[in-house]
């Protein structure tokens, strides 16, 4: 123990070994699933989720019953979002709902368009099919008949409205309605408007104003895409006309591939990955995949490879991409499970087992580097993303009813959805105990300011996982059991250490400080 002097003023801080490892580990609390697509915009967490499932499933945080829709799910600042088909009034509407993500408890709900589905849709499960964005303190939804709302995340309240059918007169909605979400990077929120010779739209979050539009590109059921494609940062959209990349902060076009997808159903996201892009449609109009190429300015689309064939095809689920390789559903048979190789143009396996039973119209996202799906029974299957063969981890039946919509995956915890059913499930992994750590603190030639450091004495480099692991505390005596005070300190790597400056005590009162790992979370 070293005790600082400066009377009247004065600390003591433990410099002796101290395993804060022992007081417990901590669970992994580290991103938001705030989009469609999640925080990368495709399909992918980089946390670690816990794969011993056989032995230890999953843990129900909670499960509740939801009213209709096909809206997934987004996570962010402690709350989660969807879309429901709620009756109010005697009238069914489409209603985005907050729930409490640690509790499920509904915090609000906004009424936002008329929930109506003539075109057949799925009988007495239809709903809304978009998912909401959420981008700061705001929530952004486009419903099924093209009004972009902007709601405040704490209360649902209407910050900004656009009805494009309103404010277009002729704009029309495509049969099954809309189903993409709005795609929100930076200042910009990008959406197909489906409005004449102006479809392909971005406008500003903050008021919902117009920064640019233009194409006469018909809309499509599929979600924009934000990729980087040959060095430059892109926004794709999938239209009745086929692929165009476009330059998010104009709108030009950089580039297109033309082609017809299906009129009745075209909704998974396109994909880019190594400067490939991937499109699909179903009802065997098949998938179209090609490669660009950037020289100078000018963009070039070549490679292109089109296969009509339902072994190739998406229905609505977007795949996910691994090391060159698409893994997703296709509509092979009763509906498969594929790896496709984007480089070899083909299916390097094909299963319609996963989980034991036939996928049906099953969805999936990535976590850690592991394959998450969601079968339409609602059962979870984690799967080893390996091109040779399928290979199953585990498997656990999380849901009843159907579920079109895609799984989600923030802080440790997997959000999903069915037509019935919304659940969340704690499969954080544990991380590795930390190392002895010591606390020194020395005296700032202000004399005002006293200087923390935490080290380890085996050497092991201190970086911000560290810092989010552990907090500081504070007694005014050491007796048999203190009464540790937690100190708003915020510790900055350095070197391999760690360094906060705290402000001296006001009064003459001596004080005792310790660093330690923060409690595991409720």
């Amino acid at each position: 123990m070293t005790q600082v002097k400066h009377p009247p003023r004065q600390w003591f801080a433990f410099i002796g070994a101290w395993l804060v490892g022992s007081i417990g580990l901590c669970e992994v609390r580290s991103s938001d699933w705030a989009q469609y697509r999640g925080p990368n915009h495709d399909g992918s967490s980089s946390e670690i989720l816990r794969t011993n499932w056989n032995v230890q499933p999953p843990k129900v945080v909670w499960k509740k019953a939801i009213e209709p829709g096909w809206s997934s799910v987004t996570i962010s600042g402690g709350r989660v979002f969807t879309q429901v088909n709620r009756p109010i009034l005697g009238s069914e509407r489409e209603v985005c709902v907050a729930l409490n993500a640690d509790t499920g408890a509904e915090l609000w709900a906004a009424n936002l368009d008329l929930a109506d589905y003539p075109d057949a849709g799925t009988g007495t499960n239809d709903g809304p099919r978009s998912t909401p964005s959420v981008d700061g303190d705001r929530v952004y939804i486009l419903t099924s008949y093209l009004r972009l709302y902007c709601l405040r995340a704490d209360t649902g309240a209407v910050v900004w409205m656009r009805n494009f059918l309103t404010e277009f007169p002729g704009t029309s909605v495509i049969a099954w309605q809309n189903a993409a979400s709005p795609l929100v990077v930076g200042d910009l929120i990008f959406l197909n408007s489906n409005v004449a010779n102006e479809r392909l739209m971005a406008v500003r979050k903050s008021d919902g104003k117009t920064v640019w539009k233009g194409q006469n590109d018909t809309m499509t059921h599929a979600t924009p895409a934000y990729a980087t494609i040959a060095g430059t940062p892109q926004v794709l959209f999938l239209t009745s006309r086929g692929l165009v990349g476009m330059t998010p902060e104009s709108g030009s076009v950089l580039w297109r591939y033309s082609f017809s997808p299906s009129g009745t159903s075209t909704a998974a996201t396109p994909i880019a990955a190594n400067d490939y892009v991937y499109a699909s449609c179903a009802y065997s109009l098949g998938a179209w995949t090609a490669r660009v190429s950037r020289n100078g300015d000018l963009f070039s689309v070549g490679q292109t490879d089109y296969k009509r064939n339902n072994a190739y095809q998406n229905h609505w689920a977007t795949p996910v991409h691994h090391d060159g390789h698409l893994y997703g559903i296709v509509e092979n048979g009763l509906r498969s499970f594929t790896c496709f190789s984007l480089k070899g143009r083909t299916n390097r396996w094909i299963t319609q087992s996963v989980g034991g039973a036939n996928p049906g119209y099953a969805s999936l996202i990535k976590v850690g580097g592991k394959l998450l799906v969601l079968t339409e029974r609602g059962r979870l299957v984690l799967v080893e993303p390996n091109p040779e063969a399928y290979t199953e981890i585990a498997n656990y039946q999380a849901l009843r009813g159907h579920a079109w919509n895609h799984p989600a995956f923030s802080n440790g915890r997997i959000y999903a959805r069915t037509s019935a059913e919304i659940v969340a499930l704690d499969v954080a992994a544990a991380l590795p105990p930390l190392p002895l750590l010591t606390l020194a603190a020395t005296l700032l030639p202000s004399s005002l300011q006293l200087r923390l450091e935490v080290s380890a004495p085996d050497g092991t480099q201190l970086d911000t996982s560290t810092v989010e692991r552990i907090e500081l505390l504070a007694s005014p005596a050491m007796r048999e059991t203190p009464n540790w005070t937690l100190l708003n300190a915020t510790f900055t790597p350095t070197g391999g250490k760690l360094l906060t400056d705290l402000p001296l005590p006001a009064d003459e009162a001596a004080q005792y400080l310790r660093v330690r790992e923060r409690p595991p979370l409720p």
